[in-house]
């Protein structure tokens, strides 16, 4: 396998992918059997559940290519469950992902269909370690690739009864998927915008922002997890990315910004219509740290 390229506007995603992550996912918690309470699903995937299709107001997400699942590796020291992950994970059909003739243990991959396969990415909170980094899960057959502020997921994440057929005619799979809430997605999304800038970032976390209530609901998730006094750090670098890439400041205006582009050039149209989704998504942010400044200022 070469290196995957995940596609730059909303025309490479489509419904059948993402109903093959949906049965991806569900073959995953399978193989994580007991302790398939404490993974948690990050990424592109979200916004199916925390934003599901609801006709002519809510429009269905453009969906995803990948699974991405964040471990809880306080857990993964408990105990010995873990020691047959990597058998548990081949004998559902995942085999490790190879990159430039080597095997990647933090990335799986399954096939669904005939032309349709699925890439797994397990993650884990970097700590105090440099991102970017694998720790081993399951001696070296297994490990996570450590990503900065995943831990919020294990505190702050929603749950959604799911069911979809597996593949290989295996029969219909109904479990609880457990994935980051409306805060958390935005946070993550926000800082893998900064750090990434890819447009899909950004028109993930838009729609997310967009289309789970309104403003004021929004900030006021936003502002309970803030005055829960847990993850501060995580807080400030997802509110800082959102501001850098979004709002207005003296080295542009809002709508000229990396993030606003990115939203645009994900949905493409015409030059009118891509700088009115460009303003439209700036306003959006700034109108949404406007609100969450307003609540903070309010009196508990």
């Amino acid at each position: 396998m070469g290196k995957e390229i995940k596609p730059r506007t909303a025309e490479g995603y489509s419904i059948d992918v993402t109903l093959a992550c949906e049965k991806t996912l569900l073959t995953l918690l399978s193989a994580f059997g007991n302790l398939r309470e404490t993974l948690r699903l990050v990424g592109g995937l979200v916004p199916r559940y925390l934003t599901p299709e609801a006709p002519p107001d809510i429009p269905m997400h453009a969906g995803t290519s990948d699974v991405d699942i964040v471990l809880n590796l306080e857990v993964l020291a408990i105990g010995n469950e873990y020691t047959s992950l990597a058998d548990q994970l081949k004998a559902r059909g995942f085999i490790r992902w190879v990159e430039d003739g080597k095997a990647a243990s933090w990335r799986w991959r399954l096939k669904i269909e005939e032309h349709v396969e699925v890439v797994v990415e397990l993650l884990r909170d970097a700590g105090d370690e440099e991102a970017g980094k694998t720790i081993s899960v399951s001696g070296e057959q297994v490990s996570a690739l450590t990503i900065k502020h995943a831990r919020i997921v294990h505190d702050w994440y929603q749950e959604k009864r799911i069911g979809a057929p597996l593949p290989d005619g295996k029969g219909i799979s109904v479990d609880v998927v457990r994935f980051a809430d409306v805060p958390a997605f935005v946070i993550l999304k926000a800082i893998a915008l900064h750090q990434r800038e890819e447009n899909k970032d950004a028109a993930d976390l838009i729609h997310v922002i967009r289309y789970s209530g309104s403003l004021e609901y929004v900030a006021g998730l936003f502002v309970q997890r803030i005055r829960s006094g847990q993850h501060p750090e995580a807080v400030e670098a997802g509110l800082t990315a959102l501001r850098n890439r979004f709002s207005d400041d003296e080295f542009g205006e809002g709508f000229e910004k990396v993030g606003a582009v990115a939203y645009a050039q994900f949905h493409g149209g015409d030059e009118d219509g891509i700088v009115g989704a460009q303003r439209f998504a700036a306003g959006l942010i700034q109108g949404l740290l406007a609100e969450i400044e307003a609540q903070l200022a309010t009196a508990c």
